[in-house]
């Protein structure tokens, strides 16, 4: 198999690998979709895999090496789930995007490889090996190697091109998308700095405000405390002035009635005076 005719049955097999895999998706989704990574119609995977079996079919076939189905079977399943795996860790690297997902499907490998699809790709090897193998080579030996060389040079001026369009378009949304994230960021750091900062001073604002009242409270309390005290003092008082004068009234009218007569003024004057005296004492 010459290069000419390997990447004309790459190109054909890209084409066709579109368009089985942009089929099932859109009949799964129920809407159109459109597989692949670059604009045209190709999934370049499909492509490589199928020159890569046909590669090692040739040189088993050349060197009368005998390979059973299952083997072959195993080995396009292991291969073309390697090479899935591989692309899609390149893809991510590149270009910080994932093209298909099989985080839904059992028994697969962070969503990038699964044992579903590595089943579909042994069948599809049995296909290209014992089916599309014979008439793949006999188309490509049926064409002139002049025209088959024209051929895979427009092809490959087309792939050229559609690669280069493709890259060039996720490499400008990559960077959008980093800038977007990094605004974004920029912004949530911001509004979060913001509301701790609101939070830390409200909370302060609080704090302050509670041992405001707490101050205020206790400073009540002292003031009502006093404010009883000297009522109190108040109500004594007042209560002693009373009996002051109850006791002074009593006096005069038991030395009014026991004095004799011509001492009774004098006795009672200064017997007034000293009880008027006392009883101002112990009221003051």
């Amino acid at each position: 198999m010459t290069t000419s005719a390997a990447f004309a049955i790459f190109v054909t097999y890209s084409i066709f690998g579109w368009i089985w895999e942009s089929t099932y998706c859109s009949f799964q989704e129920r809407q159109w979709e459109n597989r692949g990574f670059l604009y045209g119609p190709c999934c370049p995977i499909y492509g490589v895999g199928t020159v890569l079996a046909m590669l090692l079919w040739t040189i088993c076939s050349h060197n009368g090496i005998e390979v059973a189905w299952w083997q072959v079977f195993l080995v396009c399943a292991v291969g073309a789930s390697a090479l899935e795996l591989v692309t899609s860790y390149a893809l991510e690297r590149l270009f910080h995007a994932r093209w298909w997902d099989y985080s839904d499907f059992p028994l697969n490998f962070q969503g990038r490889i699964c044992a579903p699809s590595a089943i579909l790709f042994g069948i599809g090897g049995l296909i290209v090996v014992y089916v599309l193998y014979e008439p793949t080579t006999r188309a490509a030996t049926a064409i002139p190697p002049n025209a088959l060389e024209a051929i895979s040079i427009a092809l490959a001026a087309i792939m050229a091109a559609d690669t280069a369009i493709t890259v060039s378009a996720l490499t400008r949304f990559s960077q959008a998308a980093a800038e977007v994230n990094d605004s974004v960021n920029a912004h949530m750091e911001q509004f979060v700095a913001n509301a701790v900062g609101l939070g830390e001073a409200a909370a302060t604002q609080l704090s302050e405000r509670r041992d405001g009242t707490a101050q205020a409270l206790a400073e009540a309390r002292d003031a009502f405390d006093r404010e009883r005290e000297r009522f109190a003092e108040t109500v004594r008082a007042s209560k002693l002035a009373n009996m002051s004068i109850v006791v002074k009234d009593a006096a005069s009218r038991i030395i009014r009635f026991v004095s004799p007569e011509g001492d009774s003024e004098a006795t009672f004057g200064t017997e007034r005076e000293h009880l008027l005296g006392k009883g101002e004492d112990e009221a003051s």
